[in-house]
């Protein structure tokens, strides 16, 4: 039996979301056609694909709402970590035309993000600002920004009215292979599937397999409302979304109420466990403050409301993908997102809803 291990983030603060409400919850059931473990953007969408094609499916998770996705900043871009990635070509378009179509609620802005460069050679208009150097304006790529609890609200709920089962407070404690099928064993039971997709991302790991092998916590911070001269002044009239193209990353956003949203700031954490992070997530929060701060002159005061983390991971190369289990047949992984992966996820569900079903027709 492979053994799950999920974090404990409860000193990760809290982000600045209202939690997605549950839709109508189900028992664990003794059987599936599909168990989706993780309840966030790429389990629910596979979900949402799996379930619109007459299948049975079952997600759980162990505290829905929890998970790294509504502890995002909401911002959608398309391009992965490292650039553009084939497989998720125009996945920011395709996500932002579910939300739409769907009316998603949460304040949807598509009005492009700012790609940031730190080069002095580019023109100091609209934005001059400094973090580790001159930060400058490179390009508008096509992108925006949402609530992303709002966005996993509205997949779980259309997901459970087109049937999907959907489990509440299960924690997964072990995966393995018999006759009968793919047993996964919880503190709630243990269910049956002939398919089984770990959709839990940076918040669990497998101690015989971790096709994610750098985990860290991304620590982000929320400010006071900046006023229309503050906007003015930074070059920031436009209030379109931004990040940087290099490193060290820098990304923000405005709510809808004017507040700025900012990262980021990394700890290193080593799976298996998650230790108390409050006192390295305090560090860099400060760390995070003066950056923010020292952009601008504008900025030399702002006050800041809350500061939170969220956990990511990737592989080496930066690219999210589905891989099969290479000990228990039947059981595929999904994630690896390393930060701003709404829209791949989005799309890796619908991917893996494919993959999944094309393995059950072979067998």
């Amino acid at each position: 039996m492979a053994r799950l291990t999920a974090f404990d983030w409860s000193s990760l603060g809290a982000a600045p979301w209202r939690p997605p409400q549950s839709p109508h919850l189900s028992a664990l059931p003794d059987r599936a056609a599909l168990l989706v473990i993780g309840a966030g953007v790429t389990g629910l969408s596979c979900a949402l694909a799996w379930v619109s094609a007459g299948r049975d499916v079952v997600v759980v998770d162990r505290a829905f709402g929890n998970g790294a996705a509504c502890r995002s900043g909401g911002i959608v871009v398309g391009d992965t970590l490292v650039g553009p990635a084939a497989g998720f070509e125009n996945c920011e378009t395709e996500l932002r035309q579910w939300v739409e179509r769907h009316e998603v609620a949460g304040g949807l802005q598509w009005a492009g993000c700012m790609e940031l460069d730190r080069d002095a050679s580019l023109p100091a208009s609209p934005i001059d600002w400094c973090d580790a150097g001159p930060v400058r304006l490179s390009r508008i790529v096509p992108g925006g920004t949402l609530d992303p609890a709002r966005l996993v609200e509205r997949l779980a709920a259309e997901a459970v009215a087109r049937g999907a089962r959907l489990v509440d407070g299960v924690e997964v404690t072990g995966v393995s292979r018999t006759r009968r099928g793919v047993e996964v064993d919880s503190l709630k039971g243990r269910v049956t599937a002939d398919r089984v997709l770990v959709a839990t991302d940076a918040t669990a790991v497998a101690g015989h397999f971790d096709p994610w092998p750098v985990r860290l916590v991304t620590v982000a911070l929320e400010t006071a409302p900046l006023g229309d001269e503050q906007l003015e002044e930074l070059g920031w009239r436009d209030r379109q979304p931004f990040f940087t193209n290099d490193l060290p990353l820098l990304w923000g956003r405005l709510l809808p109420h004017g507040g700025m949203l900012a990262g980021r700031e990394l700890i290193e954490v080593s799976p298996p466990g998650a230790p108390d992070l409050s006192r390295t997530i305090d560090a860099a929060r400060e760390r995070l403050i003066l950056r923010v701060r020292g952009l601008h002159p504008a900025l030399a005061a702002l006050d800041v409301v809350r500061a939170w983390a969220g956990p990511i991971a990737r592989d080496h190369d930066g690219v999210p993908g589905l891989h099969p289990d290479p000990e228990i047949d039947g059981v595929f992984w999904a994630g690896g997102y390393g930060g701003h992966g709404l829209a791949q996820a989005f799309r890796l569900g619908a991917i893996a809803a494919i993959r999944l079903a094309d393995t059950e027709s072979t067998t």
